[in-house]
């Protein structure tokens, strides 16, 4: 019985670092995957952050039962998530708010998955939408643009 445990354990860990690694490899273009730990430096275990910035993250953060940090052999039996991004305080500070969270039993990894696919897409969105909008645009009639010292119509 503890063995077959530990097996459906270990096999749920399996798929949540596979599945938060096609995420990753899905949505490459706008998102990277970092692995951190929570108890010195990292937000969580996984961390989803939109590529080239540090504005948002998804952090995925393993809970153990009757096991701790230095247990080399422990296996999570959930997972707390959080969604979080970066927001300005009129004292110029930037800390990170929890916009979303919540936890995850082991045997329930897919919902997981589909928490950390929907942040991804709404990522995509998010940057697919502010490319739309930061793009120049081209000169209008009747306009001139001086280039090197040069007035073309």
């Amino acid at each position: 019985m503890v063995d077959e445990h530990r097996q459906r354990l270990t096999r749920n860990m399996d798929t949540l670092t596979r599945g938060l690694e096609q995420i990753a490899k899905d949505y490459a273009r706008q998102i990277t995957l970092a692995e951190q730990d929570p108890e010195t430096f990292g937000a969580g275990h996984y961390v989803l952050y939109p590529q080239g910035r540090a504005d948002r993250r998804f952090a995925v953060e393993e809970r153990y039962i009757d096991a701790d940090w230095s247990d080399p052999d422990r296996l999570p039996a959930s997972w707390s998530w959080k969604a979080q991004t970066r927001q300005r305080q009129p004292d110029g500070t930037h800390p990170w708010v929890t916009t979303d969270q919540g936890v995850v039993p082991s045997n329930s990894v897919h919902q997981l998955l589909g928490y950390a696919q929907k942040w991804a897409a709404s990522v995509r969105a998010s940057m697919l939408r502010e490319g739309f909008f930061t793009h120049t645009a081209p000169p209008q009639p009747g306009r001139y643009l001086r280039v090197d010292g040069f007035d073309l119509p």
